[in-house]
């Protein structure tokens, strides 16, 4: 990323929301940290956790600009990777480098790595790994953490994911439930969509985890940030201006 000719994702967040504000019967706003995908795929972790690191910000961004009175933030992944975290280093380790324990082979491995992708490092002519700390772009962005199996592109996983929630209607979001329940619960707290919503007058979601609701909102400002990690979405929903 060129920072001096290309808006963080942060930037972005924020110019959306001052254009779609100018809506008054609310705003329903997907902002995705798709580049965490696009680190994971390559195995490049440090690339991948800077990615989420941006999310994070755009997240506050939105958060400082919206009021929590009228507006719902959800922030999601779509998705797991096959990314783990390995040994039983101290707190305060660096995340990004090598485990405090050793394989049987005393050879150093990586705090966190992946089942696959295009990191695989073959072993030495005695059938040992690789000292990783001495191979190629070690401790730099562009280094590919190791895996158990070589191919082009590392793949997803099947993790459940976790939801975050923020404003109206956010304990909607607390409990073990299927993704695709995501959009409906949105749509119903956000007032639009063809099935059930808040606005049809109804003070309790026949949802499971829902909880009791009962202030008057019309509307909601939506905000959902994906970012790709997981992949986490983040939606805005905000209530119309009266």
């Amino acid at each position: 990323m060129n920072k001096t000719t290309e808006p963080t994702l942060a930037e972005l967040t924020e110019t959306a929301i001052k254009i779609l504000r100018r809506n008054n019967k609310g705003i329903f706003l997907f902002v995705e940290g798709g580049r965490i995908d696009h680190g994971h795929h390559d195995n490049r972790v440090q690339f991948a956790l800077d990615e989420t690191v941006q999310l994070s910000e755009a997240v506050k961004r939105a958060a400082g600009l919206l009021s929590q009175d009228d507006t719902l933030i959800v922030v999601t992944a779509d998705h797991a990777h096959v990314m783990s975290i390995n040994g039983y280093s101290n707190r305060g380790h660096d995340i990004l480098g090598i485990s405090r324990n050793t394989d049987t082979n005393k050879a150093p491995y990586m705090t966190l790595s992946y089942t696959n992708g295009p990191g695989f490092y073959n072993l030495t002519g005695n059938g040992v790994r690789p000292d990783v700390t001495k191979l190629q772009n070690f401790g730099t962005p562009q280094w590919r953490s190791h895996v158990d199996i070589p191919v082009t592109s590392e793949t997803h996983g099947g993790d459940d994911v976790a939801v975050f929630a923020l404003g109206p209607h956010h304990s909607m979001f607390s409990g073990l439930y299927e993704q695709s329940q995501l959009p409906y619960r949105m749509a119903w707290a956000a007032c639009f969509g063809p099935g059930s919503v808040y606005c049809a007058g109804r003070s309790r979601l026949s949802l499971p985890n829902a909880g009791a609701i009962h202030w008057p909102l019309e509307h909601l400002h939506c905000l959902t940030l994906l970012a790709l990690l997981a992949s986490i979405p983040v939606y805005f929903f905000e209530r119309p201006i009266n």
